[in-house]
């Protein structure tokens, strides 16, 4: 007898007639194994749903059309499995019989034949080989789906790791797309601070020029006599020269060296209050819409550069709507963090907003919008210094300017205000109208370029005074410190070695009685402790510097 060395398993045992089926099933648990037997096939096919390694079944039981029903359950075995029969046949070699057994070879497919009668030693050992080959089976079912459970595991961990890169790849495209934003706005803000510089410098000395030619132009209309035709030729030399004056003060104002005037101003006062100019300036084919939220905060500003500001904003905005269109300009409040987009400190802020159904631009339009003289507009009409004026101004106030524009669908600037730390504008010296110059008196003028102060002397000599002139600090400290008794200093500030600044905390230091007047082109006073002192821009008027003369010296003066 047979004797396995481990149990083994189930053997399902089919023999209709007599007691084969008692007598198989002894011999197979003999064997070790555990026989189940069946009494119609049809339970032989439900035992099949459940782990079955051997079918033992009586070859009378598979005649007729039953293996067919057999053949169909076989036919859907998964591709691991390959179910072991043993059939036993009985000695008949008839050509009837063996065409049945060859057909049961097609059908089964794995299929042993034992012929009756058969020994017990003989029966054990082919079914406990066809066993066997089953174990063998289910061992390859194990491995399959052990490789498919690792193969599904290695999906779900390459399925968590490709999630996890794309979000990695996603967070890094975010950086570099935010690291190309930061960059591209520290190149754009590099250049219009280059573009600043260089506009400064050139409205700078543009100032110089119109303060001489403006000066040598005032002396002059006095001396033309009676004569329309001189006189008309000289008003227009003037008017050129204001013209350049404006133009001057917008380049200073884009490069934020433009002396503004700031005190807490409400916003909301000054748009309504130039809603009917806006309304003039923009004509009646654009329709204008006021939104403002209630209880605004002032502001802290120069209330006459930012109505200038917005009329520009209003005119840029009816220029771009050439059928007509809306202008709607808002106010509205908002808190800033830490922003780099926005540029500004932390804090309060009025947004001033001016948005038109225009043309609107395009991304490279919009990139160049606020570039000195840079215009899309035709020749003759428009300078290209509005946007740029305004930029100037929410830069030198503390705020910012952005603008936000598509092709078709209309431009929206944008002015962030600071609110005011105070809610009263801050007091300052009562308006004075001066009806007469001051008395004749002794003044002091510095400046180092010669063609500026040779004008400037002439025109206050012209006034009566009497002026003494240098063209350094140096020397101007000089002349006082050897006795010059001067009722008036006048300094220009940009100068080389010590400029008008300086020279002014100096001489308030030494000589503290002595009014000092400082003539700028331009608010240049970074680096330097700003001294409280009386300003003149440039380029004036013979008539504006009589009346500051006046203001700081109403009744002469015999010396400090």
């Amino acid at each position: 007898m047979v004797r396995p060395e481990t149990p083994k398993g189930v053997v399902l045992v089919l023999m209709p007639i007599g007691r084969d089926a008692a007598t198989v099933a002894k011999l197979i648990e003999r064997a070790g194994l555990r026989p189940v037997v069946c009494n119609t096939l049809q339970e032989v096919i439900e035992n099949l749903e459940w782990v079955i390694e051997v079918v033992v079944v009586a070859e009378e039981a598979l005649y007729g059309n039953n293996a067919r029903v057999l053949e169909d359950w076989v036919g859907r075995q998964p591709p691991w499995s390959d179910q072991p029969f043993v059939v036993l046949t009985n000695r008949n070699e008839g050509g009837k019989f063996a065409a049945f057994r060859r057909e049961l070879v097609i059908r089964l497919r794995n299929v042993g034949f034992l012929e009756r009668p058969l020994q017990a030693i003989t029966l054990q050992a082919t079914v406990l080989s066809a066993e066997r080959a089953r174990r063998r089976q289910y061992q390859t079912r194990a491995y399959l789906e052990a490789q498919r459970g690792a193969s599904a595991e290695l999906e779900r961990l390459v399925a968590e790791r490709t999630a996890d890169l794309e979000r990695a790849n996603s967070q890094l495209r975010e950086e570099i797309a935010g690291r190309e934003r930061a960059q591209a706005a520290l190149l754009q803000a590099q250049k219009i601070e280059a573009l600043g510089q260089l506009v400064g410098g050139v409205a700078h000395d543009f100032n110089n020029l119109l303060m001489a030619v403006i000066g040598n132009l005032d002396l002059l209309s006095k001396k033309l006599g009676e004569d329309a035709r001189l006189h008309r030729l000289l008003d227009g030399a003037m008017e050129g020269a204001r013209r350049g004056a404006t133009l001057t003060q917008s380049l200073l104002a884009f490069a934020r060296k433009q002396e503004l005037k700031a005190q807490a101003t409400d916003v909301r006062s000054l748009v309504e209050d130039m809603i009917g100019l806006i309304d003039r300036s923009v004509g009646p084919m654009v329709r204008i819409e006021l939104h403002a939220e209630d209880n605004m905060p002032v502001v802290d500003v120069d209330p006459n550069q930012l109505e200038m500001a917005l009329l520009n904003l209003a005119v840029n905005a009816r220029d771009a709507m050439i059928t007509g269109g809306v202008l709607t300009i808002g106010l509205s409040e908002q808190i800033v963090d830490i922003d780099d987009q926005l540029g500004v400190q932390p804090g309060r802020y009025v947004v001033l907003s001016v948005r038109d159904t225009g043309e609107g631009m395009d991304a490279q339009t919009l990139a160049r919008a606020v570039e000195p003289f840079f215009s899309t507009k035709g020749v003759g009409k428009g300078t290209g210094l509005g946007l740029s004026m305004v930029f100037g101004l929410a830069q030198q106030s503390g705020g910012a300017l952005r603008l936000e524009s598509t092709p078709s669908s209309g431009t929206t600037a944008r002015l962030w205000l600071p609110v005011a730390s105070e809610t009263s504008p801050p007091s300052g010296r009562a308006p004075n109208i001066v009806t007469q110059a001051s008395a004749p008196a002794k003044i002091l003028f510095v400046d180092d370029d010669l063609l500026i102060a040779g004008s400037t002397v002439d025109l206050l000599e012209d006034l009566g005074h009497q002026v003494i002139e240098a063209h350094s600090a140096i020397e101007a400290l000089r002349l006082l410190e050897s006795g010059l008794a001067a009722d008036l200093l006048i300094t220009d500030h940009a100068m080389p070695g010590m400029t008008g600044i300086e020279l002014a905390r100096e001489v308030r230091r030494q000589y503290p009685r002595l009014p000092i007047l400082l003539a700028t082109g331009f608010a240049e006073l970074e680096g330097s402790e700003v001294v409280d002192v009386a300003r003149l821009a440039k380029p004036y008027t013979q008539a504006q510097l009589a009346t500051e003369i006046a203001h700081l010296l109403p009744n002469g003066r015999d010396g400090f």
